[in-house]
């Protein structure tokens, strides 16, 4: 992995971006998809879009944008009016038909006038009836500025446009009950599949059972849940996953060593060294004494050194592996640990203090494989019956 800081850019040598790193870029911007329509010559166009964006609310304009190619934007510029189709999360097929070249997009799509006579979809989300007060040029595209006349919404939830593909929105979960749900997964020690009774969660929580689906919803994209005939169910932590995740972890630190080693201050070394004697006390003969205390002061511990590159990026992406839930998944007082753990945290600590990158990737690299030991070990210990 590449440092995490990367040099300045020399004055004479300005950086030039992509339209296709640009387009990649902006890809994870995810925003709703509209039709817009307009009417011109005796006949109707539509076109999708997804480049809409209000400007004001008093008074209300918006601003869209669409390529100069286009001939709806053509059509836009004589008429001088058009609508905007907030289109609904089922959808799909019909923002496909307005993206496509078909001779007759409004084939079989039903519609109605607005006052402009610009059509308006039935069945869409909203509906925003526009008259162009200003058009400008930019680059590829025309970017037309209106004030809206008129505008209509009904019940639903929008068809959003991400990285090229149409999915549905959803709504975040409330932090609150997001939290409180995923602490209950985490705490579930299991050795087989065991179904998740919403209902029941949702009375436990005295919460609506709604919000604890949305729950459940986000955290099955991290992982902790997966989704099977209808229903929530959480699953052993198989070993890929815990081994593929520190794999990512290693990646993260290896890269943050890189950046640091030799050029953090003496204060941050010396919190760096409080947090490694915060892990010291929780392995007895093998075995954790407080699995929760050793979880919370060992990400302490690697989180504060993944700090010190600077960037909430870099944070940001740490956090997200979900490694303190991996953890309490997977550890507890019965799991086999090794005093290893605690040495390896302090020739860690020592390396950088001694800013010796040589020995902190070294160490760190043979850290990353101590789950794969520790299991491996308990594997051993128990027998080949398991007993």
């Amino acid at each position: 992995m590449s440092p995490i800081s990367s040099p300045n850019p020399a004055p004479d040598a300005p950086l030039q971006l992509t339209s296709q790193a640009f387009r990649d870029v902006i890809g994870r911007f995810a925003s709703g998809v509209t039709v817009i329509t307009t009417h011109s010559g005796g006949k109707d166009y539509g076109t999708t879009a997804s480049a809409v964006s209000s400007l004001t609310d008093d008074p209300p304009m918006l601003l869209i944008c669409l390529n100069k190619s286009s001939s709806s934007a053509h059509a836009i510029l004589e008429s001088g009016t058009f609508a905007v189709n907030v289109l609904a999360e089922d959808h799909v097929q019909l923002a496909g038909r307005f993206a496509s070249k078909l001779p007759d997009k409004f084939e079989g799509v039903p519609v109605e006038k607005d006052g402009n006579g610009s059509p308006l979809l039935v069945g869409a989300l909203a509906h925003l009836v526009c008259r162009v007060s200003e058009q400008v040029e930019a680059g590829t595209h025309y970017a037309f500025l209106a004030h809206v006349e008129d505008a209509v919404a009904n019940p639903g939830h929008p068809l959003a446009y991400f990285r090229g593909g149409f999915g549905r929105m959803r709504m975040a979960p409330e932090a609150s009950v997001l939290r409180d749900v995923r602490e209950r997964i985490i705490n579930t020690v299991n050795d087989r599949d065991q179904a998740i009774d919403i209902g029941l969660w949702a009375r436990e929580l005295a919460v609506d059972v709604d919000l604890v689906h949305r729950a459940l919803t986000a955290l099955a994209s991290e992982g902790l849940v997966r989704r099977e005939a209808g229903r929530f169910v959480i699953a052993p932590v198989p070993e890929s996953i815990i081994f593929e995740s520190y794999a990512a972890k290693l990646a993260i630190e290896l890269g943050v060593a890189e950046s640091t080693v030799g050029k953090v201050g003496g204060e941050q070394l010396a919190q760096l060294r409080r947090h490694m004697e915060a892990t010291l006390e929780f392995v007895e003969d093998d075995h954790f004494t407080d699995a929760r205390a050793w979880i919370e002061a060992n990400e302490r511990f690697h989180e504060y050194m993944v700090e010190l590159a600077g960037s909430k990026i870099l944070l940001d992406t740490y956090r997200r592996l979900g490694l303190p839930g991996l953890n309490a998944r997977t550890i507890n007082t019965s799991t086999y640990a090794t005093t290893e753990l605690l040495e390896d945290h302090r020739r860690l600590v020592e390396a950088y203090e001694n800013g010796d990158l040589a020995a902190v990737t070294a160490v760190l690299r043979l850290h990353a494989d101590r789950p794969r030991q520790m299991r491996a070990r308990e594997r051993e210990l128990a027998g080949p019956a398991g007993a």
